[in-house]
């Protein structure tokens, strides 16, 4: 029985218990976009020369609209705070090194270098006002695999702020 109680206060106090909470109706936002679409082959994307923004096309969760499949780029669309996580694949072929960048500036970033199949993950909590910019860069001469969701991006609003 007491086992109940904590599977109840670990749903609550969870970030979706916090969310489901926190935050008024007609305010949830949470985006998870994949790198490829289904029907895409397993592959590496990249390397490119400079800077690439990598445009994730497999939209799995799109609440509150606030990810554009066409640019790559999650515009917050609620002022708050935002749980954040980027993870990314690395191919056989090369080094991973990409970031979540905000208007502009590096937020957070992960890096590989197994060259092997390997991946790696990072996560932030953000505090982005209405029309705030989220997107992920590859670094120039970088590459990132992607096959049946494994580099991902996505966030979700903790809680709104005045």
């Amino acid at each position: 029985m007491a086992y109940q109680w904590v599977i109840a206060a670990l749903l609550l106090c969870s970030p979706a218990g916090l969310w489901a909470q926190d935050v008024p109706s007609g305010q949830q936002v949470a985006f998870s976009v994949a790198l490829k679409t289904d029907d895409q082959p397993a592959e590496d994307h990249g390397p490119f020369n400079t800077e690439t923004t990598l445009v994730f096309k497999r939209v799995v969760t799109n609440v509150g609209n606030g990810y554009d499949v066409n640019t790559g780029i999650f515009t917050a669309p609620v002022k708050g705070l935002y749980f954040i996580t980027f993870t990314g694949a690395a191919g056989s072929e090369g080094g991973l090194n990409a970031a979540v960048v905000k208007d502009g500036v590096n937020m957070f970033a992960i890096y590989d270098s197994q060259n092997q199949f390997s991946s790696a993950t990072n996560s932030m909590a953000l505090q982005l006002d209405v029309g705030d910019k989220l997107w992920v860069t590859l670094w120039a001469n970088q590459r990132i695999f992607d096959q049946s969701r494994l580099s991902t991006f996505s966030g979700f609003l903790i809680s709104p702020l005045p």
